[in-house]
């Protein structure tokens, strides 16, 4: 439930994640940069904009600190994406080791991680289950998700993943920091193989949905033989076949 100290507590979560974000960039740049200035304005928007739409219920999922199951990728996920950060700001602000990418390409980049964010917020908003994770939340009574953009493709979380921290370290104009970023990727991209296999074993219909989205991190529409048909996939989801971090 919503309350005032609830949102009191987004708030204060909020702005510490900000706080520190922008203090660690800030440091590693050393100067002012314009393009880390629209970075993290964006990024902090997309923040508060996150925890103020999803469930109060996925807030608490995604802040357990308890859970100690299956955490190395986590741990490395979030290393890494702060290792492409970092490096980008200390290369642009300090190094200069390659040329800046250009102001348009930066700001192409940026918009590419809004779009990113924006793909993310929306999985999130349709699935209270997107814990950071991977595990079933009975507690939570843990259900099937096939609507808004999973509809299209079973992870659309890791699609935003994988398009925003190599958009982040182009948009603040590092060429040298999509090395992080591409460890980055392969990280998600592991981890998207073994949430797979421990849906089609723990959770209910995961298997069905798989062969009516079979669209893993980009759309894929399958069509009947027949033109005047539907696809698959639009028929799975018209019968409201109700998923899980991803």
């Amino acid at each position: 439930m919503r309350t005032a100290g609830y949102l009191l507590g987004l708030l204060a979560r909020w702005a510490i994640i900000t706080f520190w974000m922008s203090l660690l960039l800030s440091l590693a740049a050393g100067a002012r940069l314009p393009s880390l200035r629209n970075y993290l304005m964006m990024s902090s928007a997309f923040l508060l904009a996150t925890l103020l739409v999803i469930d109060p219920g996925l807030v608490k999922e995604r802040s357990r600190t308890s859970e100690k199951r299956g955490t190395s990728d986590r741990f490395a996920a979030s290393l890494t994406f702060l290792a492409t950060l970092a490096f980008a700001a200390l290369d642009v602000g300090r190094l200069h080791w390659l040329p800046i990418i250009p102001s348009k390409a930066r700001l192409g980049s940026l918009l590419l991680v809004a779009a990113a964010n924006t793909l993310q917020m929306w999985a999130m908003v349709v699935n209270p289950f997107f814990s950071p994770v991977i595990r079933l939340q009975p507690e939570r009574g843990h259900r099937l998700i096939s609507h808004g953009p999973y509809r299209l493709l079973r992870h659309p979380g890791y699609l935003a993943m994988l398009l925003s921290v190599p958009g982040s370290a182009l948009a603040i104009g590092s060429w040298l920091s999509l090395v992080p970023a591409t460890i980055f990727c392969l990280v998600i991209l592991n981890r998207v193989g073994a949430e797979e296999q421990f849906l089609q074993r723990n959770l209910a219909g995961y298997t069905e949905y798989m062969d009516s989205v079979r669209g893993q991190l980009f759309p894929r529409m399958l069509f009947r033989s027949d033109p005047g048909q539907h696809s698959v996939a639009s028929n799975f989801a018209s019968e409201g076949v109700g998923q899980r971090w991803p």
